[in-house]
């Protein structure tokens, strides 16, 4: 970790991310902030929470790994998004193909850079309420500084660990304690994650917490992502357990495919809240994954227009967003499934040469402006049941598993899997991840890799031939190495 990490926690925590009101009076220079001093009432306390919330959405619209980041490039880097056009975006590229040059700027400022900075200003927080003697920062805040620093340390320590392999744990931010740290195995990453997540769980469990909303860390949210990181560690009873915790939860249930990923859905677990003033209602990643104009939404002779041979060349910008849905992916959905007529749209072309009437498919399960929705969900109850459904096939609990799948079917207009088989049912799990979790936060390209089927799947694609292991971890930043000796690079780069 470098010392400008450091500077970027302290500034945000201080100034940036609570407007332009000054938040406190600070004597000392940058580098030897008492970050205690932030921590003085519940009011300063809020002001420091909203900053950390507002920096991990982003607000001036710059897309990171937590505001849609994840979902993008972990989509291109596995088999479910593309690029339209590969040359004009040539780092992207890249990741698409599975091949990323070590100098490639999107692993090192969108993934890796603005994760730590998010895990500075958790650090930061967690800091400076230990350092607080405030009487006026009263216990019910102080339980909720460190348990929403922890989430989000846990949740973005998940992500790093899951595109970077062997990652920097810096649990303080002293930058004395953290510019020569050595990587941490994966295992010990997850030792943390499970650590954060169950002190986390434990803090808002206690008598004096408040009762977060699903715009903010909560008990829950902690749960989930705890029964997410034992199902990939392949701890199965506790996986199975925490799902269990979360399903049998009777605030949450699934919802209809329409009402999914509204604001007051009852099947989301988490979500940000995001502020149309200030990003025109959309999330960073909808930039990139929806077109100007979906063809679905206009009149029928409005779409003739568009779609006139002599007139579509022109619209072809338009009509078409930078990361298309691949069409292998829209051919996975089963005859029937209500999900691809509800999440996944199309612009078609004209039916004569060169187009020959091609679809470009693209994600419709979030805002697509300032009228629709204007909450981004990070985690919701229909992954939990393919959580549990996993863990228990593993746990020799075929018909049980057989039931949370089936959920999840027959949610999508499906009838009952005919999976019976610890292996065949195994199958059905996977399938029904692709495609319910599709375009979410990379859920496909985590599930192929630590399932061992990345390379089987993903060398069967022509723009990913070649594809090796190595390239399925992304490059730590040279100029990470460069300041810090203790790191060492991932193999192939």
């Amino acid at each position: 970790m470098t010392y400008r990490y450091l500077s970027c926690a302290v500034i945000s925590i201080a100034l940036l991310l609570t407007g332009c009101k000054k938040l406190v009076d600070i004597d000392e220079p940058i580098d030897t902030v008492t970050s205690a001093k932030i921590f003085s009432s519940d009011e300063q306390a809020d002001q420091t929470l909203a900053g950390m919330y507002s920096q991990i959405v982003s607000t001036d619209g710059v897309l990171e790994m937590l505001n849609g980041g994840a979902t993008i490039y972990g989509g291109l880097a596995a088999d479910e998004l593309g690029l339209s056009n590969g040359v004009q975006f040539a780092e992207e590229q890249e990741i698409n193909s599975n091949k990323i040059l070590v100098n490639n700027s999107v692993t090192q400022h969108i993934l890796w850079m603005s994760t730590y900075k998010t895990i500075y200003t958790a650090n930061a927080i967690l800091d400076g309420e230990a350092a607080s003697t405030a009487a006026s920062l009263t216990r019910t805040k102080r339980i909720e500084l460190k348990a929403s620093a922890r989430f989000f340390r846990a949740f973005s320590f998940f992500y790093l660990t899951n595109f970077f392999g062997d990652i920097p744990l810096p649990l303080s931010s002293d930058y004395r304690k953290t510019i020569r740290l050595k990587r941490a195995n994966r295992s010990e990453v997850y030792e943390q994650i499970i650590a954060d997540l169950k002190e986390s769980i434990s803090l808002f469990s206690a008598p004096e917490a408040a009762v977060m909303g699903k715009t903010r860390a909560n008990k829950v949210a902690a749960q989930a992502l705890l029964a997410r990181a034992y199902l990939y560690i392949q701890d199965w009873d506790n996986a199975e357990n925490y799902a269990d915790q979360v399903i049998d939860n009777p605030a949450y249930k699934l919802e209809s495919l329409k009402n999914t990923f509204e604001p007051n859905s009852q099947e989301t677990v988490l979500q940000f809240s995001i502020n149309p003033s200030i990003d025109v209602g959309t999330t960073a990643e909808m930039k990139h994954l929806l077109p100007l104009f979906p063809l679905s939404l206009l009149p029928v002779a409005d779409q003739a227009l568009f779609l006139d041979l002599d007139n579509y060349e022109s619209f072809l910008p338009a009509l078409t967003p930078r990361l298309i849905v691949l069409e292998q992916l829209a051919n996975a959905f089963e005859l029937n499934d209500k999900r691809k007529s509800a999440w996944l749209d199309y612009n078609a072309s004209p039916d004569a040469a060169p187009y020959f009437g091609k679809k470009t498919y693209f994600a419709n399960k979030y805002p697509r402006s300032e009228s629709d929705r204007t909450n981004f969900v990070l985690i919701r109850l229909a992954e939990m049941h393919l959580i549990r459904a996993e863990a228990r096939v593993m746990l020799s609990k075929i018909d049980l598993a057989a039931a949370d799948v089936n959920l999840i079917r027959n949610r999508a207009g499906l009838g009952n899997t005919v999976a019976s088989t610890q292996e065949s049912m195994l199958a059905a799990v996977a399938q029904e991840r692709k495609i319910e979790l599709f375009a979410e936060w990379g859920h496909r390209f985590f599930d192929l890799k630590r399932t061992g089927k990345a390379i089987l799947v993903l060398s069967a694609m022509p723009e990913k031939q070649g594809v090796t292991a190595d390239g399925l971890l992304f490059p730590i930043p040279p100029n990470e190495i460069l300041a810090n000796s203790n790191l060492t690079q991932n193999p192939g780069y």
